[in-house]
């Protein structure tokens, strides 16, 4: 299986594998996968580390805590769309860290596509939020 395989453009595809990736990175805020990821990026870049990299991290980390101290409502579609829009959030922060840093034309331009269609799913989630909020 090509590992771009998990993102193809099926309708029920994607959001399934944003969902998994969703509760992967709440799961990963936890102290200790977080410390040990600190850890590594602190060692990287006192040897010489990318400033692209340390802000994709930063982006991250910062998620990561956003997402763990988020306070689930108990509607599931409410949640979903509450960390999924800050999932997306966080994939725009490293894709405009590879914008600015990056040296692959490839992967500059997977990191445009990425930040056009992850705003698009943003507004569409915080338009679902505003119309759902009182229910």
């Amino acid at each position: 299986m090509k590992t771009n395989a998990l993102f193809a453009k099926s309708p029920l595809t994607r959001p399934f594998a944003h969902a998994a990736l969703a509760a992967v990175f709440a799961f990963a805020g936890s102290g200790s996968v977080l410390a040990q990821s600190s850890s590594g990026m602190h060692d990287q870049m006192k040897s010489g580390g990318s400033d692209g990299s340390m802000k994709m991290h930063m982006a991250m980390q910062e998620n990561q805590k956003k997402m763990g101290d988020m306070q689930m409502s108990g509607d599931t579609d409410h949640d979903f769309a509450m960390m999924m829009r800050a999932h997306h959030q966080a994939g725009i922060d490293m894709a405009k860290a590879e914008v600015e840093s990056g040296k692959n034309p490839e992967m500059v331009k997977e990191a445009k596509k990425i930040i056009a269609s992850q705003q698009k799913d943003i507004q569409k989630f915080d338009a679902w939020l505003q119309k759902h909020q009182n229910k």
